[in-house]
């Protein structure tokens, strides 16, 4: 038995037992199993074709024939959506994915219907390139602005995952085996535009084989990662007092590295009432302040609080991990986790939650609490009522 004859069967048996385990726990997950299918159905074909050469069943195809190999760029629009949902971003499914699904779509029947014919050779191939070439480089970009955004932009102290390291390290390796086949695709049409003859794989499929075969056991053996991040879980509630949850602020007690000279002018004034712009930050007249005035500022803030501004400015440089935004929508999320709590819910909407603790709509609100709780208020809802039922 070969090596490649090994790698084949290998990858199709853990493929199998991986579609397996997801299928029998698509319900944890149902939105990002659904796409991590699709990739695996879409592999399936290429991993036929190549098994059934290398097994002597037919002798044409050593990988997936010109027009089925289109559609394997439908993984980078199912790719777009598996990482969006593993990083528990807003869906966008009509949008993202039923649109861009129909370009591929096309191209493989205008394709197949002409594939025999000579005389629409050429065309179909003219017409192949700059679509394939301008979609797959347009979502190769867009996944890894949004794995750039995500990761690098943000601290990892923002990403709410225990296993967070594990899934920067899945995402990345998705992206760089999308980047190989992005540019191998491209790769095989522009070779056909310009010589016009068909071009032959030889060991590229044994390439692509080992490099499948090694994600999957990757899967295998953590195959948490098929269920999504693990969250990072709430704050033991106590449902007897509404008020139990009370945001905790990270200041720090030695200021950060001060290299302006005006900074350093300022520092032994501003130590003298570190003690008093901390309590007054925490304080519930602070609190107030930002869940009632939606547009206020760390200069209006420091004003209603009798801070100096720069004194508040000095301390959110040098003695916070986080930005005043950052403390302003802490505040807030926590009031509406208080507010949810005390059944807020149950007479309002999420809408009119929002415009309560502050926030000028509900974009923003969810926005603010992906990043402070790692999930979005719906869940942190459902989160509180499995709490309530368990107590």
């Amino acid at each position: 038995m070969s090596f490649n004859l090994v790698i084949l069967l290998s990858t199709l048996f853990f493929s199998l037992l991986i579609a397996l385990i997801i299928l029998v726990n698509i319900k944890k997950n149902p939105y990002m199993n659904l796409f991590i299918l699709l990739i695996f159905v879409s592999n399936f074909i290429r991993i036929y074709f190549t098994l059934s050469y290398e097994l002597g069943w037919q002798h044409l195809y050593r990988d997936v024939p010109k027009p089925y190999n289109l559609l394997f760029a439908w993984n980078m629009v199912f790719l777009v959506q598996y990482i969006r949902s593993m990083l528990g971003l807003k869906k966008q499914f009509l949008k993202s994915f039923l649109i861009p699904f129909l370009i591929p779509l096309f191209l493989f029947l205008i394709n197949l219907i002409f594939q025999s014919e000579d005389t629409y050779k050429v065309l179909a191939r003219g017409l192949n390139f700059p679509i394939i070439a301008i979609f797959m480089l347009y979502y190769l970009f867009y996944i890894s602005r949004l794995v750039y955004k995500f990761f690098w932009i943000k601290p990892l102290k923002y990403l709410k995952f225990e296993n967070v390291k594990f899934v920067r390290l899945w995402i990345i390796e998705l992206l760089v085996f999308s980047s190989l086949a992005t540019f191998a695709l491209i790769g095989m049409f522009l070779y056909e535009l310009i010589t016009q003859k068909d071009f032959v794989y030889v060991t590229f499929p044994y390439v692509k084989s080992v490099i499948h075969f090694i994600m999957l056991i990757q899967l295998f053996i953590h195959p948490e990662i098929l269920y999504g991040p693990q969250r990072v879980p709430l704050p033991v509630l106590d449902v007897d007092q509404p008020h139990a949850i009370k945001p905790v602020f990270n200041w720090l007690s030695s200021p950060k590295e001060i290299k302006n000279k005006l900074d350093l002018e300022l520092t032994e004034k501003f130590n003298s009432r570190i003690n008093e712009i901390t309590r007054k930050l925490e304080s519930k007249t602070a609190i107030q302040l930002i869940i009632r005035f939606p547009a206020i500022n760390s200069s209006t803030l420091a004003e209603k609080l009798n801070i100096p501004r720069t004194y508040l400015h000095y301390f959110f440089k040098y003695h916070s991990d986080s930005s005043f935004v950052s403390y302003r929508s802490k505040i807030r999320v926590f009031h509406a986790i208080n507010k949810m709590q005390e059944d807020y819910l149950s007479k309002n909407t999420m809408d009119a939650l929002a415009k309560e603790c502050g926030f000028s709509s509900y974009n923003p609100f969810y926005a603010a609490f992906k990043m402070e709780m790692g999930a979005g208020p719906n869940e942190i809802l459902a989160q509180l009522k499995n709490v309530s039922k368990t107590s």
